[in-house]
């Protein structure tokens, strides 16, 4: 129950309001620091101070939602702050829930700050908490620390209003082609949470592996269906699967930091481990090999990157199959959506099949569409049985005319995917591959990240952050547009730095296109803001995309030689910890290319590991292509004070003109807490 003094209060910061989202910013009050921008900021002289003594008050409902922030102020401040029900005060912290603040929406927020005190108002416990992130934000970057530190722990006065564009903003992590623990994900949610991005999709089954233990199906989550094969030689933390007291654990992780995840059971393609394990559900008897291996080993196993069988749609046992499934997940995961996949799903296999064809047949169905259509339509039926929405990739709107209306789209082929959503009455989230594809290169394709070299595209920060999701829609179709999502596919990005330096800074625009109104972004703006947080990012040690990439020297025609001669680079400012090294040799220009026969990591002057195999530094890099110009090393013993030089054998192929980039890059085994310095 509020008390009349904070109705009296709430009353007229409603009523400044008015005027107040009128007023033009100012430079007083750092907005400039605060990813997404806010709806609206007026500053004031002066500041609040966190001390000793400041006690943080709560209205009914506001208590749960600041535990997040109390509980980091504690851990970098030293601070226990205390915390009671608010009545009449006029100084400290409060956190006012009203459910008459209509003009904020379910997670807009008023921020009062002055000398005295901050009070927060919001509608729900979601403003709430948006607001206890922008203070996050507005504290020095000290504050993202686990260890108590001292630091001028003030807060600039003035006001704020704020309220997002989107309900959905949302980041994918493909958790099947390699998988993350709980730790990581627990992390990820930390640095969403910090941007004020609210939806993590799990995308749990690919091709490469189950990654959810479902009681009733334990062959599932089988060491066949888990675990990477032992020839691909891949670090044991990239296989694995979530126990489901795992997923309650995250998921009680994320609602208390206003996260919704959404699950992904990807059906009826990308179903080799479950075909792995229950063969009676394949469409087929193809199941060779019998084991999960990693994505880029497809080619060599089937010739293309997909699985040479898929789910049955004729049978009837698929679809009980997966009415347990998702049985378990409706229980496991409170969010509205299920996210069932439906993507790439190749029909010359159904149409090999003469009991498909028969079925087919009987259903009247004229094609393989029409007949992934009926895939769908059960699907969707049975996910809204369990009281829950369906989604799915926009490959499942091939046959819009016969797929369910309560059917959400998550369009990821282009524009013309999300147009041909709403146009139709779909529901959509928009998460093109250009350029909301973060595993996809973001500046050159010669820097050493690893990105997906199958797409043409290079989906920079600016690309990024210029997009708008609703371009060449009218307003009535708009309202179809539930928001934006960045994916992260890990078939090439397996590392957690790689992975990191892919999403960052990146992930911070896309934060900031869900969440300001359309026709108010302001590139060079977000950029000085985003310089800023970039000491956020190390204080909460994540590594980010830095100009250059891993390139860390160059090679040209005047160091080469038609005969083997080596060459040396002093490698000793990115050799930062124990870990996996990855060398690279990227050529970029020249009539010929260059041959390496050797890599040797030397620390002052002795060698201590070396990877010898014969790499051609060449143009053809595509995705299925053996990359036999990077090398794998490995630095058990890292000695801080040593001097490391990195030396390659190398020679010029049929001459010497030859030019590329020599690439760097050790990913730690601490990989949680350890990042490249600056």
């Amino acid at each position: 129950m509020i008390t009349k003094f904070l109705k009296i209060s709430l009353a007229l910061s409603i009523s400044h309001s008015v005027c107040f989202a009128q007023q033009t910013e100012t430079k007083s009050l750092p907005s400039n620091h605060i990813i997404p921008k806010p709806l609206s900021v007026n500053a004031s002289q002066g500041t609040f101070e966190l001390k000793p003594n400041t006690t943080f008050y709560y209205t009914k409902d506001a208590l749960a939602p600041i535990g997040v922030f109390t509980a980091l102020l504690k851990s970098s401040t030293g601070i226990n702050f205390k915390t009671t029900p608010a009545k009449n005060e006029q100084e400290g912290i409060l956190f006012i829930i009203s459910d008459t603040l209509n003009s904020l929406g379910n997670e807009g927020y008023h921020l009062k700050i002055s000398p005295q005190s901050i009070r927060v108002y919001a509608k729900t416990g979601a403003g709430i908490f948006n607001a206890t992130q922008t203070l996050r934000q507005l504290l020095p970057s000290q504050i993202e620390s686990k260890k108590s530190n001292k630091a001028n722990w003030t807060i600039p006065c003035g006001e704020i209003i704020d309220k997002p564009r989107y309900s959905w903003r949302g980041y994918m992590q493909d958790v099947s082609r390699t998988f993350y623990g709980v730790d990581v994900m627990k992390k990820y949610m930390d640095v969403m949470a910090l941007y004020k991005l609210n939806v993590l999709h799990l995308h749990l089954t690919d091709d490469q592996g189950w990654r959810i233990e479902i009681k009733k199906y334990p062959k599932l989550t089988s060491k066949q269906t888990t675990v990477f094969d032992a020839g691909s030689k891949q670090p044991a933390e990239r296989s694995g699967f979530y126990t489901q007291e795992q997923i309650r654990e995250l998921v009680k992780y994320a609602a208390a930091r206003n996260i919704r995840i959404i699950p992904e059971i990807d059906v009826p393609g990308h179903s080799w481990p479950t075909v792995l394990a229950y063969p009676e559900l394949g469409v087929n008897q193809n199941r060779k090999p019998d084991y999960i291996f990693p994505f880029l080993d497809s080619w060599s196993h089937w010739g293309n990157q997909f699985t040479p069988n898929t789910l049955d749609p004729t049978n009837e046992k698929v679809y009980e199959f997966l009415d347990d499934v998702f049985t378990e997940l409706a229980q496991l995961f409170p969010a509205e959506y299920i996210h069932f996949g439906g993507d790439e799903v190749r029909h010359v296999l159904w149409e090999k099949e003469p009991h498909v064809q028969a079925f087919m047949k009987e259903k009247s169905l004229k094609n393989t569409n029409e007949l992934q259509s009926y895939f769908v339509s059960r699907i969707s039926s049975i996910i809204k049985q369990k009281g829950k929405k369906p989604i799915g990739w926009n490959d499942i709107l091939s046959d819009a005319k016969n797929l369910t209306k309560e059917t959400a789209i998550m369009s990821w082929l282009g524009d013309e995917a999300i147009a041909d959503a709403a146009k139709n009455g779909f529901y959509a989230v928009a998460t093109p591959t250009d350029p909301f594809y973060f595993d996809i290169t973001q500046a050159d394709r010669n820097d050493g990240t690893m990105s997906d070299l199958a797409y043409g595209n290079i989906n920079s920060l600016e690309k990024v952050y210029n997009y708008e999701p609703e371009t060449g829609l009218s307003p009535d179709e708009g309202k179809f547009v539930l928001g934006v999502q960045a994916n992260q596919w890990t078939a090439i990005t397996q590392e957690l730095k790689d992975m990191n330096i892919q999403n960052f800074p990146r992930l911070l625009a896309l934060a900031e296109i869900g969440w300001i109104p359309k026709g108010k972004r302001d590139l060079e703006n977000f950029k000085g803001r985003l310089n800023l947080n970039l000491n956020r990012l190390d204080a909460l040690k994540i590594d980010y995309y830095k100009p250059g990439g891993y390139i860390t020297g160059k090679w040209g025609p005047q160091q080469l030689s038609n005969d083997y001669q080596n060459l040396e680079w002093d490698v000793t400012k990115k050799t930062y910890s124990e870990g996996r090294i990855m060398a690279g040799f990227y050529y970029t220009s020249g009539a010929n290319f260059m041959e390496i026969k050797k890599v040797e990591l030397l620390e002052n002057g002795k060698v201590v590991v070396q990877d010898e195999h014969t790499g051609i530094a060449d143009k053809f890099r595509g995705t299925h292509k053996t990359k036999s110009f990077l090398y794998h090393l490995q630095l058990n013993n890292y000695n801080p004070k040593a001097k490391y030089t990195l030396k390659a054998s190398v020679k010029g192929i049929n001459g010497t003109d030859s030019n590329g980039n020599f690439t760097y890059n050790l990913s730690p085994y601490n990989r949680l807490n350890v990042v490249e310095p600056r």
